[in-house]
């Protein structure tokens, strides 16, 4: 056993050292910017309440929504368009539901959204296929009318989604440099009040979104699902179908436009409010699909080291991230139950230590500084959100442990996909919302202003 025991405390100091230089790094990079540009963590919120702005004189964004059976959510996430994003045209993509999607989203659009209705055989053959359909359906407003591609953005947001006033607007800026082919918004929770949803709203809207400006530094943001802006000219360069049927169409892309030489970045104007998952069966299985997709883009690593195109920083910040599912999240399932174990069973008085004295005092060593990590992460959300007092953030520290076994579970379910050839591209799915009310205009064309959540 003393051979075993001294191999996984080597590898426990492999994850900590990972972890330490590249995780940390990024969280302290994606405050320190954060900071600056909005003044502190909990300034981007301002956004919320902030009024429809038009797209700035030769710029065009064209909003793809891919749906299948959403006539739960789209009425909402239409009218939060139409009012929200003036100037954006809408591209509805119905991937053959047998609801009344189509019926709602004709009857709150009328004219001023392109409805592509799929039918068999082509229908429910991914996210990806969905969005390829509608950028057939852009790249033939823009030929028609003219466009430059370089000054087109296609921005993807999902059934649910909803984007902060304005937002439309506000990313063009960052495409005003000619290197960005991407961009991705940070993404918050909606329904806060329930403890699956905060959870998941602390995860996305503090650790992802810290770490994710983080990446700004080397263009390398993860481009995710919901809230995602590219270039046109960058999608035409990718290919013709650049969305890929990978279970995480939006991770592949993302290297695709690194592997060419664009970078992708994000901003502190803007954000993109979704639904979460209340349901444990349904939340795995999603996560599952997340990390099936990207544990499986390790397989795009020379692609990207083979490239001149992408800068050696980039090149280095994608690789660990793609490693994390295999260095981090599997190792650390075995190894922290492995050192638990040991102590507890009095095995482990050759192990390394922590405090002198008794083993069961070395184990709440160890207890204590994982519990240390998840204080800092309830008091980096407490700092991010104004929704959650001081001590109720406190209260929830333990309750992310929840987050990090979640991960355990779904990266475990991914691998054993992979190794046994198994793939499943398994929809989200939404619960029923309030219809949005719209005021009357007070003056001609305007119109009430949907939050955004």
């Amino acid at each position: 056993m003393a051979a075993l025991d001294s191999v996984v405390q080597h590898v426990a100091l492999a994850i900590a050292a990972f972890t330490g230089i590249y995780n940390f790094a990024l969280l302290v990079a994606g405050a320190v910017r954060l900071r600056r540009a909005d003044g502190s963590l909990r300034g981007q919120l301002r956004w919320t309440h902030s009024g429809p702005v038009p797209l700035p004189p030769g710029w065009s964004v064209f909003a793809l929504v891919p749906c299948l059976n959403e006539e739960r959510v789209i009425a909402n996430t239409l009218r939060c368009l139409l009012d929200g994003q003036p100037g954006v045209r809408i591209v509805v993509v119905d991937d053959g539901s047998e609801d009344g999607t189509s019926r709602i989203a004709r009857a709150v659009g009328g004219g001023s959204i392109t409805l592509i209705r799929r039918t068999p055989p082509a229908v429910r053959q991914g996210k990806g296929a969905a969005l390829n359909a509608g950028l057939g359906a852009v790249r033939a407003h823009v030929a028609k009318e003219g466009l430059d591609p370089g000054r087109v953005l296609v921005c993807v947001l999902d059934a649910d989604g909803r984007m902060t006033p304005g937002a439309a607007s506000r990313v063009t800026e960052l495409f005003e440099e000619p290197a960005v082919g991407g961009a991705q918004l940070a993404v918050r929770v909606r329904g806060r009040n329930r403890w699956a949803l905060r959870l998941q709203d602390l995860e996305f809207w503090a650790l992802s979104a810290l770490t994710q400006f983080g990446r700004v530094a080397t263009g390398t943001v993860s481009m995710g699902g919901n809230g995602q802006f590219s270039r046109l000219s960058a999608l035409d360069q990718v290919g013709t179908r650049p969305w890929s049927d990978s279970l995480t169409e939006d991770l592949d892309l993302g290297i695709s436009l690194a592997a060419r030489g664009w970078s992708v970045t994000s901003t502190t104007h803007a954000f993109v409010s979704q639904q979460g998952l209340t349901s444990p069966r349904r939340l795995l299985r999603q996560r599952t699909r997340w990390y099936h997709g990207h544990m499986s883009a390790l397989t795009r690593l020379p692609e990207l080291w083979g490239r001149q195109a992408v800068g050696i920083l980039g090149r280095i910040e994608l690789t660990g991230y793609l490693l994390v599912p295999y260095v981090v999240t599997l190792p650390s399932s075995v190894v922290q139950h492995y050192l638990l174990l040991r102590a507890l069973s009095g095995g482990g008085n050759g192990m390394l230590r922590l405090v002198p004295g008794p083993v069961q005092l070395d184990v709440l060593a160890w207890q204590l500084l994982t519990l240390t990590a998840y204080l800092t992460s309830a008091l980096i959300y407490w700092r991010r959100t104004d929704d959650l007092p001081a001590w109720k953030a406190l209260c929830w520290f333990p309750a992310i442990m929840v987050c990090t076994y979640l991960g355990f579970a779904a990266g475990w379910c991914a691998l054993w996909q992979i190794v046994t050839r198994r793939r499943r591209w398994a929809k989200t799915e939404r619960e029923e919302e309030t219809p949005l009310t719209v005021e009357a205009p007070t003056t001609a064309g305007t119109r009430a202003k949907p939050s955004a959540g």
